[in-house]
């Protein structure tokens, strides 16, 4: 989250825990003008929901990458041993053309792009059933080629797969939610311009003009400094009205 909605919702943040301080709430709580406590309760669950907007906006695309990392580890782990067992396999039969197809190191494995290294997991494991479904799979066993094997290796290919493309998802789902996320913190501010001006009605007593010359400042929008998605302590919630 950008550091000036980060901000914004800190104002919010601490605006409630000020009207909510045990000093101000009894100036304005189911006093009247009693829609003012009405208007506190729904700015205070619309900040509710803007967080929750917030936190998922910013965890889209994270559970996808990791995801996608674990499952290419263990896809990788089992491919390559698969691909020098080939190769050892076409040398022995004078398969040149064949042992080359799967003859890399380990590091040139994982240097790859997702999409390449799903093609070339996949090259390894389509060549490996070629052998096992061949007259030789009997000899393939001895080199560690069996039927077994392959399956094991095509269940984290495959895995894999359904993964490399999830990142992407995540990061569009991601722009769709941050384009959004104005027109929500301008709803938000909205109800509390409200209590901006319902506010007001309070200034015919001493305590009520302290409170909203509090209420003021806290509305002032200030660097919190705390950085992409480290909002601040949201404040408790408020007692329900009556």
């Amino acid at each position: 989250m950008k550091d000036e909605f980060a901000n914004r919702l800190g104002m919010f943040d601490t605006t409630l825990l000020n009207l909510n301080s045990a000093k101000n709430k009894t100036v304005w709580y189911q006093q009247d003008p009693k829609i003012f406590t009405v208007k506190v309760a729904g700015a205070s669950l619309a900040v509710v929901e803007l967080r929750k907007f917030c936190q998922q906006q910013g965890t889209a695309i994270n559970g996808a990458a990791k995801d996608k990392e674990r499952e290419g580890k263990e896809a990788l782990a089992v491919v390559f041993p698969l691909a020098r067992a080939l190769v050892t396999w076409f040398r022995d039969q004078a398969d040149e053309t064949n042992a080359a197809k799967v003859d890399f190191p380990e590091s040139g494995l994982r240097r790859l792009r997702d999409q390449e290294q799903v093609d070339k997991c996949r090259l390894v494991r389509d060549l490996a059933q070629a052998v096992v479904a061949g007259p030789k799979s009997v000899q393939a066993a001895d080199y560690g080629i069996t039927a077994d094997v392959v399956a094991a290796v095509n269940k984290e290919v495959e895995e894999y797969a359904a993964v490399v493309s999830a990142p992407q998802a995540g990061i569009s789902e991601r722009k769709s939610l941050t384009e959004q996320m104005r027109e929500r913190f301008n709803a938000v501010e909205a109800l509390f311009v409200t209590l901006d001006d319902v506010i007001l009605q309070f200034g015919k007593t001493e305590a009520g003009r302290d409170l909203i010359a509090a209420h003021q400042a806290a509305r002032i929008i200030r660097d919190l400094g705390a950085g992409p998605g480290q909002p601040p302590t949201p404040p408790p919630a408020p007692a329900p009205t009556a």
